[in-house]
């Protein structure tokens, strides 16, 4: 069951109306997006935790273990545009990974560029990750009607879209 709590920082809820009342829109957290950031906040979290836990991983790690699981080769830059990292920061993790066993660096032919992909041993700890990944889904989707989550999906599909492109409008903006 999930429970939900009343912002304990409303005077009253005649306040907390009249509040609504002056604002067309009503509370910024009843917002489609606001609520799911909320959402994605505690997923977060919760995978965080797991993460410790079940892999002893830190967040950029498990970041770093699904995105080279997912696109490797990849190059210290094309994980640092995936991840929207500082390339230094990342280095310092790829190398202690590394030095786990969890990940391989070489050099590319023809190049000064580095590689980045899962070591054996990170092969074995991707596909625990995925499995733990696919559970956690499994649970949150638990008692969804097929057909919802159909709809869910595609709703979802359309928010992305658009959101990539309220982000490329945004970059626009950036470039001189």
């Amino acid at each position: 069951m999930i429970e939900t709590t009343q912002d304990t920082r409303s005077a009253s809820p005649d306040l907390e109306e009249e509040r609504a009342s002056d604002n067309p829109l009503g509370p910024i957290r009843d917002l489609t997006s606001m609520r799911m950031i909320a959402f994605f906040v505690l997923l977060r979290k919760g995978a965080v935790l797991a993460q410790r836990r079940h892999f002893d991983l830190t967040e950029i790690e498990w970041r770093i273990m699904t995105h080279v699981g997912e696109f490797a080769p990849l190059s210290l830059n094309g994980l640092a545009e995936l991840l929207l990292r500082d390339r230094g920061q990342l280095s310092r993790a790829v190398k202690s990974m590394v030095e786990r066993g969890l990940l391989t660096r070489e050099r590319k032919p023809g190049g000064p560029e580095i590689e980045i992909d899962l070591a054996p041993a990170g092969r074995t700890l991707h596909a625990r990750m995925v499995e733990l990944v696919i559970a956690r889904d499994a649970m949150l989707m638990d008692g969804i009607a097929a057909e919802d989550s159909d709809t869910l999906r595609r709703i979802l599909d359309v928010m992305i879209e658009r959101a990539e492109e309220l982000l490329a409008r945004e970059m626009r903006h950036l470039s001189p």
